[in-house]
């Protein structure tokens, strides 16, 4: 959460912006929600919304774009081009206005994702060396943007990544090596290895890497995040038969050495389509949120017992964001829809529906104190 003062006072760069006061009302405890979307078929845009779902504000992308970051203390947020992705544009959270561009590598692509490690002086992606197919960790400098360090991701095609409070950077590498020429052309299906790798952030040492059953190598590891406790939650999206009957959700820690998988009703596990978008866990860690947008519904586990919740149903949902309150959550998807979802009520209302956009798979959420 950004106090008032430390997000005023970013040093990211000097800019005549509006006063709080005249965008956020004011008192109390505010948040924005930070998304990709798409107006008609190719009209991409990355925007913020408040808490009643009205858009602060959009600016144009070039491209279809994927994730957002957020910077711990600077007033600054980014959009992360869709795979292969090509840039990373920063901008203004309250105006919108552009701060700077980030570019891969050269003969490298970004996967959509990145993330700030907790002091906010590092920024890492996940990057494709799609000469080798070499998946990669790249860390920047920040604001600079300049690359201070590069090492292997521990497997192939590293989609997501979150750091835990201890420091360690945790790698979703969903196995599936790719060429940008092609990118939906999957090259490797029959010897895929997915994995979750826990990295040392300075250096890239491997601490820890969890893979799959050999009967499970087409699963691939795709989105992840991490509670407090140490808990990483995963969703798979397997690249297998339709009907094959395989775990969709699992959790780890940095000490452990299988998949811990989760389970749910079997007609809920096929509504799933083989496919997991988001995951994210609550304001307390304690509540497991994943979506599927194939299946149009957001399923939910209770961590501490293992036990499953049940579902909310939401045609093309995707995006979800942890609330300040334990077990609520805010949901978008493809028809417009920004929704709240409390497992504790048992709720999910609509907050608002914006006409002719497609909210993209992630969301973010960015809290501070007027």
């Amino acid at each position: 959460m950004l106090s008032r003062r430390s997000f005023l006072t970013s040093s990211l760069a000097v800019l005549a912006l509006p006063t709080w006061a005249s965008l956020i009302p004011s008192g109390g405890e505010n948040v924005l929600y930070f998304s990709a979307f798409t107006k008609g078929h190719n009209e991409h845009f990355f925007g913020a919304f408040a808490k009643d779902g009205h858009i602060v504000w959009s600016m144009p992308l070039p491209e279809r774009a994927h994730a957002p970051v957020i910077h711990p203390s600077h007033r600054a947020v980014g959009i992360v081009a869709r795979r292969p992705g090509y840039y990373m544009n920063f901008f203004d959270p309250i105006s919108g206005q552009q701060l700077l561009r980030i570019s891969p590598l050269a003969e490298h692509h970004f996967y959509g994702h990145a993330v700030f490690s907790h002091d906010g002086k590092r920024l890492i992606t996940q990057e494709n060396h799609y000469p080798s197919g070499a998946g990669k960790i790249t860390i920047r400098d920040w604001p600079s943007g300049k690359v201070v360090n590069e090492f292997d991701s521990g497997g192939i095609g590293p989609h997501e990544s979150v750091v835990d409070s201890q420091g360690t950077l945790i790698v979703a590498n969903g196995g599936l090596r790719t060429h940008p020429d092609n990118d939906r052309e999957i090259l490797n299906l029959t010897s895929m290895t997915p994995n979750v790798t826990y990295l040392s952030l300075s250096d890239g040492a491997i601490r820890n890497r969890i893979y799959h059953e050999p009967d499970l190598h087409q699963l691939s590891v795709r989105h992840l995040d991490v509670n407090a406790q140490g808990i990483t939650a995963l969703g798979f999206q397997h690249q297998g038969n339709m009907w094959d009957n395989v775990p969709l959700v699992a959790l780890t820690t940095q000490d452990s050495t299988a998949f811990e998988y989760l389970t749910m009703p079997e007609q809920v596990r096929m509504r799933f389509k083989q496919y997991c978008g988001s995951v994210c866990f609550d304001a307390s860690g304690n509540t497991l949120a994943v979506s599927t947008p194939r299946g149009g519904m957001v399923a939910y586990w209770d961590v501490p017992s293992r036990e499953f919740l049940g579902v909310n149903h939401c045609r093309d949902v995707c995006g979800l964001a942890a609330t300040g309150t334990p077990n609520e959550f805010i949901l978008t998807s493809g028809t417009g829809k920004q929704l709240v979802s409390s497992t504790q009520n048992h709720i999910m209302a609509t907050v608002n529906q914006v006409p002719a956009i497609k909210w993209d798979n992630h969301l973010r959420r960015m809290e501070f104190i007027v």
